[in-house]
């Protein structure tokens, strides 16, 4: 069997994503939640997600509503990757969002977290992530925490190689000086439009796993009229005896991050 670390993204960002990806858990379906910092996690989600195994991470957040709000600037990724890649975010400013989102994951969790991402990748953009490696050498015990690779191991579309492109390289560069570990292939990435066929893209990235294991990450949320369809149609997809079905098909076994090869980024 190939084992699939099953990610699900925002945790926090709103009730009926935290209610979703915990009956997802309950089901053997997801694996691994990235957890919102700046958000309010329900507590019964946390507590099944706990119950069930599953491993929790800080979804890195500089991009978000939330993150706005809590720090009045670089509204959205396009203004954050400018700040970014022009190195106008100040190196301060980065390290006291990771130091600050890392000291509320634990009071949310009472742990260190699994692993860590971002949201909308932004713990590889310039500035953050040399932030976060800084955070993490100066904190000791760093290498018990996972980092989101970004790069997809073959083609998977224009968006995907876009995504990996933007500073993963690098960031697994610095990582591997660290004996930072990550995942060893990334699958997941589609235009998140509510008409995309779940099916065929699933089939396509289940098939395409290399023996040495993957991490993919999803979006899924329980029906809610604020959130957006293609939440609503992962979450119905991912628990659906179809999707059970084509992971039977394709021998792919569902596997938390200490559960798969552990992969020791290579840069470039």
């Amino acid at each position: 069997m190939r084992r699939l670390i099953i990610n699900a993204d925002d945790i926090g960002m709103h009730p009926a994503i935290d209610q979703g990806v915990a009956a997802l858990a309950e089901q053997g379906v997801v694996t691994s939640a990235s957890i919102m910092a700046l958000g309010r996690p329900d507590r019964d989600a946390l507590a099944t997600l706990r119950r069930y195994g599953v491993n929790l991470g800080l979804h890195l957040d500089f991009t978000s509503a939330m993150a706005h709000a809590r720090y009045g600037h670089w509204r959205g990724v396009g203004a954050t990757i400018a700040a970014t890649w022009a190195r106008r975010m100040p190196p301060q400013q980065a390290r006291t969002v990771v130091l600050g989102q890392l000291h509320r994951f634990g009071e949310l969790t009472g742990a260190m977290p699994a692993f860590i991402d971002g949201h909308e990748h932004v713990h590889q953009f310039p500035v953050i992530r040399e932030a976060l490696m800084e955070v993490l050498a100066a904190g000791g015990g760093h290498a018990a925490v996972f980092l989101r690779d970004t790069r997809p191991r073959r083609w998977r579309g224009a968006k995907a190689a876009l995504i990996g492109a933007l500073g993963a390289a690098e960031l697994a560069r610095q990582a591997r000086r660290l004996g930072l570990r990550s995942n060893g292939d990334f699958l997941g990435v589609y235009d998140l439009s509510g008409q995309a066929d779940l099916p065929a893209l699933w089939r396509g990235w289940l098939a395409s796993i290399a023996p040495a294991g993957a991490l993919a990450m999803c979006h899924p949320a329980a029906a809610h009229p604020a959130l957006e369809q293609f939440r609503r149609r992962e979450f119905r997809f991912l628990g659906s005896t179809q999707f059970a079905d084509m992971l039977a098909e394709f021998q792919v076994q569902p596997a938390c991050w200490e559960d798969t090869p552990r992969h020791f980024p290579v840069g470039g």
